[in-house]
């Protein structure tokens, strides 16, 4: 089964700032309002100035403070990557998959070479045209727009990641190291429902079958695995960066000697 190492502790550490400023978005906003409900309730019928601008103040903030804390909780809080150990079992070992661990999010180290996996935990309609990408757009997703991913344009994102990797194995190997190196745009979200029109991208939908994943990644008999000298190459890379960013993470946010996340 494939080998899985993420970076628990920048996971971990993320989705307690998510619930840390989601806490204080609801303190923020409902403090004010219990100073001035005594007013509202004396019979006075207008709060003064200086409340309204302290109540329309916490309001914002408030709103703002929910939105981050959202967005943290959702791309950190919720771990839909943890997904992809499901729909990795029964490949062989030799697989390695890395959360937050190296320049791209989530790879995947197989014998034949490296996949970048740009994960996507989106509901609902997708579609993908020779125009470009776009979802429909509802209230419920307008107002959590801030706090919730965002479709974009995964086409191009996952193109960033994977110059963004090559040229960390090209500074961290060598400059003419070229192992075989690709990408797949992976959606998550079990209610995720993804159009395609003539267009050919690499995507999988893991609601589509238990075997999708296994299937994109899966090399015809004809291929041919890169050469044992290169996978170690790449491993040692890997594992070295992986340890490097958990222990950054693991030391949290360190103000003057003291952690406080």
């Amino acid at each position: 089964m494939a080998q899985v190492v993420t970076n628990t502790p920048l996971v971990e550490r993320n989705a307690r700032f998510g619930k840390i400023l989601t806490t204080a978005s609801l303190i923020v906003i409902i403090a004010p309002l219990a100073i001035t409900f005594p007013v509202l309730f004396s019979g006075k019928n207008e709060l003064p100035n200086e409340s309204l601008l302290l109540l329309y103040g916490a309001l914002l903030v408030g709103l703002v403070l929910s939105n981050v804390g959202g967005y943290f909780l959702n791309r950190w809080g919720l771990k839909h990557y943890e997904q992809l150990d499901k729909a990795l079992k029964g490949t062989d070992k030799k697989y390695r998959l890395y959360n937050f661990s190296l320049p791209a999010p989530t790879v995947l180290l197989t014998p034949y070479g490296v996949t970048v996996l740009l994960l996507k935990n989106l509901e609902g309609q997708i579609h993908a045209t020779p125009k470009g990408w776009r979802t429909n757009i509802d209230i419920l997703k307008f107002l959590r727009w801030f706090s919730s991913e965002q479709l974009g344009n995964p086409t191009k994102d996952l193109q960033a990641q994977l110059d963004k990797l090559s040229a960390f194995i090209h500074d961290g190997i060598d400059a003419n190291f070229n192992p075989p190196l690709d990408g797949l745009i992976v959606f998550t979200n079990p209610k995720a429902l993804v159009e395609i029109t003539d267009v050919e991208l690499p995507v999988v939908v893991l609601n589509s079958s238990p075997d999708a994943l296994k299937e994109a990644i899966r090399k015809p008999k004809s291929a041919t695995p890169i050469s044992k000298q290169d996978y170690d190459k790449l491993y040692t890379l890997f594992e070295e960066e992986a340890e490097a960013r958990r222990v950054e993470a693991e030391r949290g946010l360190v103000i003057a000697g003291r952690k406080f996340l």
